[in-house]
């Protein structure tokens, strides 16, 4: 069984942010081994040019170490320099070069404040004289214990430090992703066309609980490995568990017949080959957070070429950072009716809706250099004439806006995304919302905010389908709106994610096993027979509260009671006979389902439950001979107006039906309004 991933009622509980030995480790502070040892071929490239005479500008970089080598203005160990110090997780330092560059380190140290005990020189001078990159690492964790005593109880963080991801890189983020888990981790992307299994460490990962369930270091052509989703960089949080294993996995290495010196070059000594050893040999808990899609990554074999283009796409990320504000983001949500099957969402039945283009919500937001949510001139006041005036906006509008959907979505991304394991650019915005849909009529308003909100931080951190699935959207949005205590089923979510005419099958086994329902957008030429018949919508101008609807329904259900199980059952029921209906194109047909799924909700619920002014409105509909139900929890009625027969008296035939019923409701002072239905064109969700 699969744990559903965005459970309404669960919550983050805080001993898994860390408890016991793990919060213990977080407190004391990991220990930061920072690998620059190595020999790169950029080294070489430079100073060949350089004595060549062939490129001027590369003369003050020849001799520097790779690690040391200016990226958009300063060295690219500044930029990792700039994460690990302003970080109170990470304690202490240590960095091992090889004797040939370890004076140039030793010289960074000390200008940073970082004591020379913390430089380690390797002995090597050459690439064939290399240790490999494990026995570094083991000759950085013994420089830590000679420096620091006992260490046995922290976290060790290795990376190369000649090597940038992303300029945005949330280091923050990933700590505490680490501390979510509790195991070890490592990052990990896409796989893309340029990068070659025999060169990387590869590996799979489960989408669900972002454990590592495989790993391979550069597998060759065709053999297990080759064809994993994901690549994994040198960049690994390990528990002590893991790597106190390390000299351990060297010494078996060394025991081998071979030299030290062609194990290191045959790539033994790889970090990679060591994660394998704990992933699929000691069966330690490895858990992996995805990078973003924008990263760079400089290797061993990376040439002066890649070094220019590394400088340059950072130097523009920078000056792109002085014009904040000018790329905006934006998105849209429409309001939903309920044709069929509601209220069974709630209750493991089967609904089909559609949305419509009437009412909207949308969110517009852009880089800025604080995070900042904009309360909307309308629906978050903070300013008024007067007592009266306060007291009217309040009456009508209620207390609660639309930036506490803003603040909660925002907070549940957060952690949606440290959860999932994935790694978000370091980087703020400004966040504003509208929105035209009438509040309290059952149209899905609330939902239409927070969805806008959600789709708009996915566009801006490039995020897809591949990180949060299409499935699983839906119940990422109710758990914001559970969050904050609005009660709702899946439906409205479901229908505004997917958009356009939806069959939803909320089937309790497979809800439980998948974390999500069976979710179907109709066929284009089903929608478009739909949206040829005269549907509307008609609502209070003043409504009262939406959320009382429900009644004592919920805690019958709860109990077993057989007569709302049944008709749950029968609900749902109405959806797939309205499916049928559309394929039919049966108008006739799908007007009386309308009233026959109205008919059951109001000897469920009561008329005292449903409300003496939705009852005026859907007995003025049934009057004026149009289909009627309820588009959502109450406060508008949708509206069908049933195909013209010969019976029809000659008056009532000469007058346009539409025409009719809005004469009717409007002089009961409901505002009415004929449905626009929307559908996404081809490729959109």
């Amino acid at each position: 069984m699969t744990t559903p991933p965005f459970s309404p009622t669960a919550r983050t509980p805080t001993k898994a942010l860390g408890d016991g030995e793990a919060v213990n480790r977080l407190y004391e502070g990991a220990v930061c081994i920072v690998l620059a040892a190595g020999f790169s071929k950029v080294e070489l490239d430079i100073d060949q040019a350089a004595a060549a005479g062939q490129q001027p500008q590369l003369q003050n970089l020849s001799g520097l170490p790779k690690a040391l080598l200016p990226v958009a203005g300063k060295p690219m160990l500044d930029h990792w320099w700039e994460y690990l110090f302003q970080n109170r997780l990470v304690s202490d330092i240590f960095l091992v070069s090889n004797a040939l560059k370890y004076k140039h380190f030793e010289r960074w140290a000390t200008a940073k404040g970082i004591a020379v005990s913390r430089v380690v020189n390797s002995g090597a001078t050459t690439p064939v004289k290399g240790r490999g990159v494990l026995r570094d690492v083991e000759l950085g964790i013994r420089r830590a214990e000679q420096v620091m005593g006992d260490i046995s109880g922290r976290d060790l963080l290795v990376f190369a430090g000649d090597s940038l991801f992303f300029q945005d890189f949330d280091f923050n983020r990933i700590l505490d992703f680490h501390c979510f888990k509790r195991g070890s981790l490592m990052l990990y992307y896409g796989r893309r066309d340029v990068d070659k299994p025999t060169e990387r460490g590869m590996c799979e990962v489960d989408a669900n609980s972002s454990q590592v369930v495989s790993f391979v270091e550069k597998p060759a052509p065709g053999m297990r490995g080759a064809s994993f989703p994901y690549v994994s960089p040198l960049f690994y949080i390990l528990e002590p568990d893991a790597w106190k294993a390390i000299a351990k996995f060297n010494a078996g290495v060394l025991s081998r017949s071979k030299s030290s010196a062609d194990l290191a070059s045959d790539g033994s000594f790889s970090f990679g080959h060591f994660v394998q050893h704990v992933i699929e040999n000691m069966k330690l808990p490895f858990y992996g957070m995805r990078m973003p899609g924008a990263f760079h990554l400089i290797g061993a074999t990376s040439g002066l070429d890649d070094y220019r283009k590394l400088d340059e796409e950072f130097t523009k990320l920078t000056q792109a950072r002085s014009g904040l504000g000018s790329e905006r983001t934006r998105t849209k949500t429409y309001a939903r009716v309920g044709l069929m099957g509601n209220p069974s969402d709630g209750f493991n039945g089967k609904t089909l809706s559609v949305t419509i283009r009437n009412f909207w919500a949308s969110v517009e937001m852009w880089e800025s250099e604080q995070l900042r949510l904009l309360p909307h001139p309308l629906f978050d006041p903070s300013s008024f004439s007067g007592l009266s005036d306060l007291h009217f906006i309040g009456r009508r509008e209620g207390y609660y806006g639309g930036t506490r959907l803003l603040m909660a979505t925002c907070k549940r991304f957060q952690e949606l995304c440290t959860s999932r394991g994935i790694a978000l650019p370091r980087k703020n915005f400004t966040m504003r919302y509208d929105t035209n849909i009438p509040r309290q009529v059952g149209l899905a308003g609330s939902s239409a905010i927070v969805n806008s909100v959600f789709q708009a931080l996915m566009k801006f951190y490039n995020l897809t389908t591949e990180h949060i699935s299409l499935e699983s959207q839906p119940s990422f949005v109710l758990s914001v709106e559970t969050e904050i205590g609005i009660q709702a089923g899946l439906q409205d979510r479901v229908v505004q994610v997917y958009q356009g005419l939806v069959f939803m099958d909320f089937d309790a086994e497979y809800m439980q096993q998948h974390g999500y329902g069976k979710y179907e957008r109709l066929s284009r030429s089903a929608f478009e027979w739909l949206a040829t018949l005269p549907f509307f919508i008609a609502y209070e101008a003043d409504p009262s509260d939406s959320g009382k609807i429900h009644s004592t329904v919920r805690a019958r259900w709860d109990k077993g009671d057989q007569e709302v199980v049944e008709a749950m059952r029968k609900f749902g029921g109405f959806a797939s006979q309205a499916r049928a209906a559309i394929d039919a194109k049966d108008h006739m047909a799908f007007a009386d389902l309308m009233d026959q799924n109205f008919g059951l909700r109001k000897s469920l619920y009561g008329d005292e439950c449903l409300g003496e002014k939705n009852l005026q409105m859907v007995g003025i509909c049934k009057k004026c001979n149009c289909a009627v139900k309820f588009p959502g929890s109450g406060g508008a009625v949708l509206g069908l107006c049933r195909p013209t027969v010969e019976s029809d008296t000659e008056e009532s035939s000469c007058a346009d039906p539409m025409d009719r019923v809005r004469e009717a409701l409007e002089v009961e002072n409901y505002v009415f309004c004929p449905l626009e239905l929307f559908m996404p064109t081809e490729g959109a969700n």
